[in-house]
């Protein structure tokens, strides 16, 4: 942080000697920002890097006994994923949204420690980390 804010001092007052100068317009500020808690997870390239977070992840879901499909949401962590037939592994993170189902103040079921949902990369519509906040 302390680097940031020393950057963002010197950055500010060279901006200022160059509006001084007329040789930028005036009145430029500059905002530096993360993605944030939340950030957009892009698949398949950080699912290595976060596989160990939770991670909300918005997705179609095939019916086989149908021909018809309907997105699902959830809240999972990343088993496994594999690059040759583009496909993850999920199951339930262990967080309070998850636990709440079982009951409050229960933690997470056999059942649901070994729940898994297997997606291909393109059925995933969206993938953010999760926030317990």
């Amino acid at each position: 942080m302390e680097d940031i804010e020393a950057f963002s001092t010197t950055y500010r007052a060279r901006l200022d000697e160059a509006e001084l100068a007329k040789s930028i317009p005036e009145n430029i500020s500059l905002e530096v920002s993360s993605p944030g808690v939340e950030r957009v997870v892009c698949i398949p390239h950080d699912l290595d890097r976060f596989k160990d977070r939770p991670m909300y992840v918005k997705y179609v879901n095939e019916k086989a006994t149908t021909s018809s499909s309907s997105e699902s949401e959830g809240v999972f962590r990343l088993v496994s994923f594999d690059m040759e037939t583009e496909c993850c592994t999920w199951g339930l993170a262990d967080v309070r949204i998850n636990r709440e189902r079982a009951g409050k103040g229960r933690p997470l079921s056999k059942k649901q420690r070994e729940w898994r949902l297997e997606t291909p990369f393109d059925s995933l519509l969206l993938v953010c980390l999760y926030s317990q906040i």
